[in-house]
């Protein structure tokens, strides 16, 4: 009832009728691979099939396509031909007939695509390529049909061959299938050339992913005869997933037998946590990853989630640190953290901000709520800077390491000098931890001071007073300052009334006298920095200041003169009174005969010493 070549085009689609169901007395040999039910309620499917010619079938014709059937009872399919008869080929057939037609050779491989509708078993529609439109030998070329709406798209190499609306969106519990099949042939002699199919899809998630998992399927199409065994087998190639040969010679013994099983690998890297994954998944499963919030260090340092950048189909890149991923790929999932330190802030005075965790080498901004406090409307203290080396209230600091970061007060202390007899001195300025301030200074809280100077009667002098201050507080710094006696007298010890001056090492002079008691105290000199000079009648001596020893000036006075030689004349008159008595007393012991003779013994010696 067909034309001849009409004849053909349905030898070379017959196979498509037998798996619809079409009821025929011939074989309809078919060898492949059918998908899982993990590719069901697919919205489309697809392969890659390698072209194979000259195929020289003695009997019926080729086909090596991928199809299934709808969710409605359609089947649809798309692939390759090779006939065994020449001439020409209807096409572009539709329930309206067959638009077009076209020339094709015996042995040539064509696309095509043909689909049945629903409750359709006998009448098939679709079109076929040019002569030699599937390409040359040993090629590789992609075969696919999906849908939006219930409208479905076929493919040949990525480019739209065809479209259908058949009634269904998707494939409902069905799956893909792909094989290679002899058809209308009434016997098994034909040799069939061994065809490589890869990448047998199903179209999910508005993408191609590769079917999991597929089973071996050697069988025949629905109404062919099977009382003899089908010779034609398939194998998967090599060491590649999903990557399977149909044709001659290879194993029958696959049917049913699963093909591949394919799992997907998720890798997660990261340095902290202890998060890990399987090395396997079962392709198209959702897995989770999950990173903690934070993964403590130390006490004072942790490692903060900050989120995940990932690698391969499906990954996740973001902040979120729990995620659902769908392995439809190898994932790589790198979870990226933050390393953070403690900062602690506070002060033992006011309110401190700024505590908390900051990440290393960001900025910690702290502050201090008040920065002076009073006590009857005088300053008792006020803020001084931070331990941080910063001095401003409100302050920020890169961090590096924990920190602790303590605000450091001043209090208002009252510096007084003492003298060596513990007696209080005006010190106008004081030399405070090498720094010069006047006599009420703010000191540092909670930190020792050195109080190593004060200025005191134009010059300065040494101290050493330690000062830790804790309060406002009185601070007696002891100074080396002496009451200096002078003492002035004359040679024999009696007071005398000497003119003092006192020379400081900044030029200044004090001029006093000693006084009828010949005593002057000269109050709190500062030791080493003042001269004295004492004058009297004429006569100058001067002495150093030194520690407060006391300063003894003896000097000739006319008192002492008069003295001095009223004290010689009396000396004089003792002592010739007591040479008498001696002569007296020898005279008395000289008889006159002797007292003769010496007397004329002095004449003749005065004679001899005034004679000429």
């Amino acid at each position: 009832m067909m034309r001849k070549f009409e004849f053909l085009l349905a030898a070379a689609l017959i196979s498509f009728i037998a798996i619809a169901g079409l009821a025929h007395a011939e074989y309809w040999f078919q060898s492949g691979a059918r998908a899982t039910s993990s590719a069901s309620n697919n919205n489309g499917a697809s392969v890659e099939i390698q072209t194979i010619t000259p195929q020289n079938p003695t009997s019926g014709s080729m086909a090596f396509w991928v199809g299934e059937t709808l969710s409605n009872g359609a089947f649809i399919q798309v692939g390759y031909t090779i006939l065994n008869e020449t001439g020409n080929l209807s096409t572009e057939c539709t329930l309206s007939g067959c638009a077009n037609s076209t020339f094709v050779r015996a042995g040539d491989a064509e696309w095509f695509y043909e689909y049945f509708t629903p409750g359709n078993n006998s009448t098939f529609y679709g079109s076929t390529g040019v002569d030699k439109s599937a390409g040359v030998n040993g090629t590789f070329h992609t075969y696919a049909f999906y849908s939006l709406g219930s409208t479905w798209y076929f493919l040949f190499d990525n480019k739209t061959i065809g479209t259908v609306n058949v009634g269904a969106s998707d494939s409902g519990p069905y799956t893909p299938i792909a094989v290679g099949e002899l058809a209308n042939t009434s016997d098994v002699k034909t040799y069939m050339k061994q065809v490589i199919f890869a990448n047998l899809s199903a179209y999910k998630f508005d993408m191609f992913l590769p079917v999991q998992s597929a089973f071996g399927s050697i069988n025949y199409g629905v109404g062919s005869k099977t009382n003899k065994d089908n010779p034609y087998g398939v194998e998967e190639v090599g060491t590649r997933t999903n990557y399977f040969a149909v044709g001659s010679g290879l194993p029958t013994s696959t049917n049913n037998t699963k093909l591949w099983n394919l799992g997907y690998r998720l890798t997660v890297n990261s340095k902290y946590g202890n998060i890990s994954s399987r090395n396997t998944y079962v392709a198209y499963s959702a897995q989770y990853i999950s990173a903690p919030a934070v993964v403590n260090l130390t006490v004072n340092s942790r490692a903060a989630f900050t989120g995940w950048t990932g690698s391969g189909l499906g990954f996740y890149t973001g902040s979120q640190n729990r995620v659902q991923l769908l392995m439809t790929a190898n994932i790589t999932e790198t979870a990226n953290w933050q390393v953070q330190y403690l900062v602690n802030v506070h002060s033992p005075y006011g309110t401190a901000r700024g505590s908390g965790w900051y990440g290393n080498g960001t900025l910690a901004s702290y502050g201090i709520s008040n920065t002076s406090f009073l006590r009857n409307g005088v300053q008792q203290f006020r803020f001084a800077g931070w331990s941080s080396n910063a001095t401003n209230a409100s302050a920020q600091s890169i961090i590096t390491g924990p920190e602790n970061i303590t605000a450091l007060w001043q209090y208002g202390s009252d510096l007084v000098g003492t003298n060596a007899n513990g007696q209080r001195v005006y010190v106008p300025k004081f030399l405070v931890n090498n720094q010069q301030v006047n006599s009420t200074p703010f000191l540092p809280t909670s930190k020792e001071s050195l109080v190593s100077g004060a200025y005191y009667k134009g010059v300065w002098i040494s101290a050493y007073t330690n000062v830790t201050q804790n309060s406002t507080q009185l601070v007696l710094v002891p100074l080396p300052i002496y009451n200096v006696t002078v003492e002035t007298s004359g040679t024999l010890g009696f007071p005398i009334n000497a003119s003092v001056s006192l020379v400081f090492e900044n030029g200044t002079k004090t001029s006093t006298y000693t006084g009828s008691s010949g005593m002057l105290v000269i109050p709190n000199v500062p030791d080493g920095a003042a001269n004295v000079t004492i004058s009297y009648l004429g006569g100058e001596q001067q002495k150093s200041v030194k520690l407060g020893v006391p300063i003894n000036a003896i000097f000739l006075s006319p008192i002492n003169i008069v003295e001095i030689i009223a004290i010689a004349a009396v000396f004089v008159y003792v002592a010739m009174k007591s040479i008498e008595r001696e002569f007296g007393k020898k005279r008395q012991k000289t008889s006159p005969n002797q007292a003769q003779a010496q007397k004329k013994q002095s004449g003749q010696q005065k004679k001899q010493l005034w004679s000429p």
